[in-house]
């Protein structure tokens, strides 16, 4: 019978959640991450199926020893590479956006006989050993980032292993689990990742070209995720007619979203401003008329526990045909962000169109 390395990378380190954003923000980030693993394939895996936060993944091709650890270790970096880059990027304070930094990242590894089942199109690995490596999830193994081996796969690569692997027996319902392991966190620990917000214009210091100011009725959070959720854009900016976003991702420093209009688009970029203790959003585009640069930035600052004040900056960078009608420009867009603001509150009044406040 034709043989096969089972292989399943297992992310864990996530919260507990408490609301449904936090639920939604979870869902993306763990789908990003398993993209990541499955992109980061360098030993030919096949993937079988999507396993809660685990990727179940075979090959015929087994790798040798020292292929099979530099799969872990691309596979380690990347992953924390992802993460620490989320951390420095993101702009939402949820549970599971905030929590990012500590998921981690664990392999199972079994060899044995490789046995088809097909149940009408579907045709997946099956038997005792796919029963096997399943098993090893539930291990005792005192570090959070490893590779474990089974007693097969220990028993294919034993020529080859070095004195760092750990034997562990252990007995559960099901009987006695052998199996072998080799601590990786110090992978993690290595893992550097550059500057990557040096790109973002820098106009903290720079003086708004508009301030407008609003108090309304609803905790600085919520605000935050009604101006922040891209899907909720259209609801309280009615000069947008369709937002085009990619709504498996969470929004972040860098993120793009096209606005369409009723005469043209909009291309805008997150952009951030990490200089206040305030809840603070913002976006840029230079595909506005009559600018070289259009940013805003909308401060939340809390007064009581359901009492915000929202503050929002415009800065305006004129072009020479700009700079001849300012004032009428001015004019326009101080017109469209009261008539926004106002939308927004209408909007907080009635959550019951949203899913996740």
């Amino acid at each position: 019978m034709e043989k096969a390395l089972y292989f399943m990378p297992d992310i864990s380190g996530f919260t507990k959640f408490v609301n449904n954003t936090e639920i939604e923000h979870g869902i993306h980030i763990i789908a990003e991450l398993l993209e990541l693993l499955i992109d980061s394939d360098t030993i030919n895996l096949q993937l079988v199926e999507i396993e809660g936060d685990a990727l179940f993944m075979f090959t015929s091709k087994i790798p040798n020893y020292e292929q099979l650890l530099e799969q872990t270790t691309v596979m380690l970096e990347n992953f924390h590479k992802h993460t620490k880059s989320y951390e420095s990027k993101r702009i939402c304070n949820c549970g599971s956006c905030r929590t990012t930094t500590n998921l981690e990242l664990k392999f199972l590894v079994h060899y044995g006989d490789l046995a088809f089942i097909k149940v009408k199109n579907f045709t997946k690995p099956y038997g005792q050993d796919v029963i096997k490596i399943h098993r090893l999830l539930k291990n005792q193994v005192p570090v959070n980032e490893y590779l474990l081996l089974s007693n097969n796969a220990y028993d294919f690569y034993k020529t080859q292993v070095d004195e760092t692997w750990i034997k562990t027996s252990e007995n559960n319902n099901l009987g006695q689990l052998d199996y072998f392991y080799k601590n990786l966190e110090n992978i993690q620990r290595n893992v550097q990742i550059p500057d990557e917000n040096g790109n973002i214009e820098n106009i903290e210091n720079a003086l708004p070209t508009i301030t407008l100011e609003k108090i309304l009725d609803d905790n600085a959070q919520n605000i935050f995720t009604v101006i922040s959720e891209l899907k909720y854009r259209h609801l309280w900016d009615k000069e947008v007619k369709k937002i085009e976003f990619d709504e498996n991702k969470v929004n972040r420093i860098g993120t793009q979203h096209n606005c369409v209009l009723n005469i043209g688009n909009l291309n805008f970029e997150t952009i951030a401003n990490d200089t206040s203790d305030d809840l603070i959003y913002g976006e840029s585009t230079k595909d506005m008329m009559f600018t070289k640069n259009f940013s805003y930035f909308i401060k939340l600052h809390k007064i009581a526990e359901n009492k915000t004040k929202v503050e929002v900056n415009l800065f305006l960078e004129l072009n020479t045909i700009g700079t001849f009608m300012q004032s009428n420009i001015v004019k326009m867009i101080k017109k469209m962000w009261n008539n926004k603001l106002d939308q927004l509150a209408l909007v907080l009044k009635n959550k019951k169109q949203f899913q996740n406040i």
